[in-house]
């Protein structure tokens, strides 16, 4: 039975985070990871044939990020803003577009002192004064950027911050960067001082706790069980897996069950993403956007494709690469997700072809490769990232609150700050956590 201070339960970047700063605080770690790798829903490929890397999980720096920014300037990681122009391309028209406005005017109609409801009530209650592009645009946002499915997602969760609140309304949208040689390198970064105190293939099927002392159950493949005991842990498990229960495949039983995190994690929803990654030969649309549009599109960083099933594409501007990725959140990506990587290959091809007006052989004879990770069903995941389920805007405060000074939570799910659903919230809500844990235990 190993014994520490604090057990860590995940090691993708707020357990990470956290871990490396009670050791900084003088603390004992142990970091228990279900997977055989860290860095949780960030998942990068560096294939050889390519000179860049892919991301399968988060792939953006959203708006300030200044915690993130921080931390990549400490290990010397270089980012590169995306900048570049939007496009619609719908059955073979074109145009470059202003993406945020539109859905600027109808979030900020959002009144956070009304009763919380769903976005689609509050979308059908704003009338035909909204104009019908405007309100498709948004709902569209919601799906896509939030991957919710917006029957189910609260509206007060998506009102403007206030004016003494951090960044204006759509930083997070418009001011987006890449992290240079792949997002994995945080979490490497982060475990850099943590070797000893990591244990991979170490899922935690079960907390018993009392005040001051917690034992985790990790089982092993014959069928013994390893214990650890410690002062506090900190669970940092995604919302999917909270909520999923200790029934589930990959689920976390806490003995005795909190109700108050219990209420909570069914507040929050995880949301869905299917994502395809397509490398070409040379980008399928090029040669024929060149030859039908005046106006060059070499600067398009983002495709709007009003597909039925894909709406968004983005390319790897600045880099010039012909890589891309097809992108869907929300309701479509949970339908087609379920039908498995080649109906994801074959959709997405189908519906880029249609959008840009090409013969479909023009796309599927110049794909090289491509790639995916079904997060829905990865039972370490159960979704892409977390949102507010109607009447769970503070659903994340109460997730951050300590229970009995000795369970403590953290991922981005938790995040109070306004960061929910991003790496920069995940770090906040780790680095939160350690604070709360080292005052408990008197450290640092």
């Amino acid at each position: 039975m190993e014994r520490a201070d604090v057990a860590v339960v995940g090691a993708g970047v707020a357990g990470l985070a956290a871990a490396r700063e009670l050791r900084r605080r003088g603390l004992a770690v142990i970091v228990l990871e279900a997977r055989d790798r860290i860095g949780g829903r960030i998942l990068t490929v560096h294939d050889p044939r390519l000179p860049m890397p892919v991301e399968l999980g988060a792939e953006f720096v959203h708006g300030a990020a200044p915690l993130t920014y921080r931390l990549l300037a400490e290990a010397a990681i270089t980012t590169c803003d995306l900048g570049g122009e939007h496009w619609r391309a719908h059955h073979g028209r074109l145009a470059r577009i202003e993406a945020w406005p539109p859905i600027e005017r109808i979030l900020r109609r959002i009144d956070r002192r009304a009763p919380d409801r769903s976005f689609d009530d509050f979308l059908a209650g704003l009338g035909r004064r909204t104009p019908a592009g405007d309100r498709r645009a948004t709902r569209a946002f919601v799906e896509g950027y939030h991957a919710a499915d917006p029957a189910d997602l609260s509206v007060r969760s998506l009102a403007p911050l206030a004016a003494d609140e951090e960044g204006p309304p759509g930083d997070a949208v418009t001011q987006i960067a890449r992290v240079h040689g792949g997002y994995d390198q945080l979490p490497r970064w982060l475990a850099g001082e943590l070797q000893a105190e990591l244990r991979l293939r170490s899922p935690v099927t079960a907390i018993e706790w009392r005040r001051g002392h917690a034992q985790l159950a990790v089982p092993r493949d014959t069928g013994a069980v390893r214990r650890f005991v410690a002062r506090a842990a900190i669970v940092t498990v995604p919302a999917g897996v909270l909520a999923a229960g200790p029934a589930q495949p990959g689920g976390l039983r806490l003995l005795p069950d909190p109700p108050r995190i219990r209420r909570s994690s069914g507040l929050v929803a995880m949301g869905a993403a299917a994502r395809l990654a397509c490398w070409f030969r040379e980008l399928p649309w090029s040669a024929a956007v060149a030859g039908r549009h005046r106006e060059p599109t070499a600067r398009a960083s983002f495709w709007h494709l009003d597909g039925p099933t894909f709406a968004v594409c983005w390319t790897a501007y600045p880099l010039r690469w012909p890589l891309a990725v097809a992108w869907t959140g929300g309701p479509r990506a949970v339908a087609l997700a379920s039908r498995g990587r080649r109906a994801v290959e074959s959709v997405a091809v189908a519906e880029l072809a249609a959008a840009f007006g090409l013969p479909r052989r023009a796309v599927t004879s110049r794909l090289v490769a491509t790639w995916m990770h079904d997060w829905q069903h990865d039972v370490y995941s159960r979704g892409a990232y977390s949102y507010a389920r109607v009447g769970g805007a503070g659903a994340a405060r109460s997730l951050s609150r300590p229970v009995e000074d000795t369970l403590f939570f953290a991922g981005e799910a938790t995040d109070t700050g306004g960061h929910t659903g991003t790496v920069e919230g995940a770090l906040a809500s780790g680095l939160r956590a350690a604070r709360q844990v080292s005052h408990v235990l008197g450290a640092g």
